[in-house]
């Protein structure tokens, strides 16, 4: 995987407006004129990469895009919206956890 430069995030968000709006169930259109919002992101998401050698990387309150020709998008909260290119036998997994605690 190799990351690519990083963009302004409404440029990333006008280029995958297209698989937001999939993801998210909101018009292309209205993405690219206002962007996300902390109400698209969750606690409990994070997305990893990881290479085939072992080597992860964990981002912690964002969820991801693919594209076969783009690659992926990884749209964090506080992290900025970060585009990978992927490799053969790279992985983006998108993992939503929910944790519970005795007595909490």
């Amino acid at each position: 995987m190799q990351m690519k430069p990083l963009r302004p995030p409404m440029i990333v968000v006008r280029d995958w407006a297209t698989e937001l709006s999939e993801k998210l169930g909101r018009p292309a259109q209205t993405l690219r004129e206002n962007g996300l919002g902390a109400r698209d992101f969750s606690s409990d998401t994070r997305v990893e990469l990881r290479r085939p050698t072992g080597f992860t990387i964990a981002i912690p309150l964002s969820f991801c895009v693919t594209d076969a020709a783009k690659g992926v998008a990884v749209f964090s909260e506080h992290d900025g919206y970060i585009e990978f290119s992927l490799e053969e036998d790279d992985v983006a997994s998108e993992i939503v956890e929910h944790t519970y605690r005795h007595g909490v």
